[in-house]
């Protein structure tokens, strides 16, 4: 924000707009009701533009936002062409400018931090400017410039913009229902994101500063290091195929070295470790005879071990850490079998197949719904689309169908699945996706009912929490399950003593249903259904006496 914007610039812009689309009177005519409701929307959009970006995605700020938005909708129902298109265009540029705030916010953030950089480098270059006249010395010769960092940012630029595409493609299909974040606030896999989007620059950035020898050869010679932006986006232009073949290699590459890293892990694990020179050095020593004496061949002194230099991170593994500590702050769920290929996949896919394929499975399943002789009709499909496509395409897209609302469940995606036999070789972001979510729930069980939350929220989160023990396959994912009952048992003793015993209550429900499951698997009989309902039944008495508590806390 500019020194010439008040403190309180985005208040009284928001405030403003507010108060502007409060006062429409439709009375007035047609004309003043679109110049009230661009003037508000335009001094949303130059608070988004220009606003302080983390203040703006929470609190106040934010609710005013959602107010003007919740307003421009109610202005569709003033039935005219011309005032619904002014209104809807107002409306996506909103929403575009909510959707670019966390990428604002990185931007901030990193440019603050090269500000930082920069005037510490200055700093010490005038430092070391003051030493060097009173104590002149041979300056080592330098490394020469790199002369194409516009065309390099260009790239970088055009890159991010062709991912930010695809992963919109998996997003777009009706996402965010079931198992989504608005309803109980998991996080989601790192694909469905909006702070990936974020996260792509990085590795994108990362990889094309990796490769600056490969790009120039291929890309960057072609270009004038003198000319202007538009000249080099000019000839950039016809590389947009080089471009993307040298990132879909590179990312190849990285997953390659992502195998190679893990493959050595592993062999080092299964050797043990290695004795330290301590350890050797305690050993004792043969003596030397009296003809080792005479022939000279007494054993000498063991030299010094030598010290290994610390091995540099490569630069995927720097991105790697990057992705780890997103998903530490709460915001991705970043499983460990991922594997970079699978961004080189992302860049290629087949973006009309996908939606095709997503919205043929998602109609089968509506009319599955409404129609009981339709059952498997949705495994007969997703069966099919499997038999047609490669398992990157499969594998996303009933992840895609997971996240989509009210589609398919996480019995679904496991019976998709049980052909691959749930082999995180093969499905490395669908079997992580299915075995994170007991435990991802029991944690955001002990959040909510320590936050005293909504009871609708909490019953969304055990109905989540259930489904998962009842379907997931219980020999694989039974350590899961006992550590997520581990979880809420741990946590019991934090919580008031009127909440400790609707965690009692959730804590025996696992082990009933968990019985249950097992006795079914002994005899054979299908008892899912009996088990579902007991389910239901018992999270509505859990739900009716903590809405009882909820609603003495929230007036105490």
């Amino acid at each position: 924000m500019s020194d010439t914007k008040p403190a309180d610039f985005e208040k009284v812009e928001l405030t403003a707009a507010m108060t502007e689309l409060s006062s429409l009177k439709p009375e007035e005519g047609k004309a003043a009701m679109m110049t009230q409701v661009d003037g508000a929307a335009q001094r949303v959009l130059k608070v988004l533009a220009s606003g302080n970006p983390d203040a703006l995605q929470k609190g106040t700020y934010l609710t005013q936002i959602r107010f003007v938005m919740t307003v421009m909708e109610q202005c569709k129902d003033f039935r005219d062409a011309q005032f619904t298109r002014l209104v809807r265009q107002r409306a996506e540029e909103i929403m575009t400018g909510l959707e670019n705030l966390p990428k604002r916010s990185q931007q901030l953030k990193e440019q603050q931090k090269r500000s930082a950089e920069e005037a510490k480098k200055k700093r010490a270059a005038a430092a070391q400017k003051e030493a060097a006249a009173a104590a002149p010395v041979e300056e080592e010769p330098t490394e020469p410039k790199f002369e194409y960092e516009l065309a390099e940012k260009i790239c970088i630029q055009t890159m991010v913009r062709h991912f930010d595409s695809k992963l919109d493609v998996l997003r777009s299909v009706h996402l965010y229902g079931r198992h989504s974040i608005n309803d109980i606030g998991i996080p989601p896999l790192f694909l469905y994101s909006l702070e990936f989007s974020v996260l792509i620059e990085d590795a994108i950035k990362a990889l094309i500063v990796d490769s600056r020898e490969l790009m120039t050869r291929r890309i960057y010679n072609e270009t004038d290091p003198t000319a202007d932006e538009e000249q080099i986006r000019a000839v950039l232009r016809n590389k947009q195929r080089a471009l993307l073949e040298v990132v879909e290699s590179g990312f190849n590459g990285w997953g390659a070295a992502q195998k190679d890293a893990e493959k050595r892990a592993r062999l080092g694990d299964k050797a043990g470790p290695k004795k330290s020179g301590a350890a050797a050095a305690a050993k004792p020593a043969k003596k030397g005879g009296l003809f080792s004496k005479l022939l000279g061949k007494e054993k000498k002194a063991a030299p010094a071990p030598r010290r290994t230099a610390q091995k540099e991170k490569e630069a995927w593994e720097e991105v790697i850490e990057i992705f780890k500590a997103s998903e530490a702050r709460g915001e991705i769920f970043f499983p460990k079998t991922f594997n970079f290929s699978i961004l080189s996949y992302l860049s290629s896919m087949r973006e009309n197949l996908f939606k095709a394929e997503a919205e043929r499975i998602i109609q089968i399943a509506d009319q599955a719904k409404q129609d009981s002789n339709s059952k498997g009709a949705v495994a007969r499909a997703l069966e099919q689309s499997f038999k047609n496509n490669d398992q990157h395409f499969f594998e996303m897209l009933i992840l895609n169908l997971l996240y989509t609302k009210n589609s398919i469940g996480l019995d679904e995606v496991q019976g998709a699945c049980m052909g691959q036999k749930l082999d995180e070789g093969r499905l490395p972001l669908s079997v992580p996706e299915m075995g994170r979510r007991p435990m991802t729930y029991a944690r955001q069980i002990n959040k909510l009912l320590k936050e005293r939350a909504e009871p609708r929220v909490l019953q969304n989160c055990l109905d989540y929490f259930f489904e998962a023990i009842l379907v997931l396959h219980l020999i694989k994912y039974e350590k899961d399950f006992t550590k997520a009952a581990q979880c809420l048992e741990g946590e019991k003793a934090n919580l008031p003593k009127p909440l400790q015993g609707v965690m009692d209550g959730i804590l025996g429900l696992i082990d009933r249903v968990i019985f249950a499951r097992q006795q079914a698997r002994e005899t054979g009989e299908d008892t899912s259904r009996n088990t579902r309902d007991m389910i239901q039944h018992t999270i509505g008495k859990f739900i009716t006496a903590y809405s009882g508590m909820y609603e003495k806390m929230k007036k105490g």
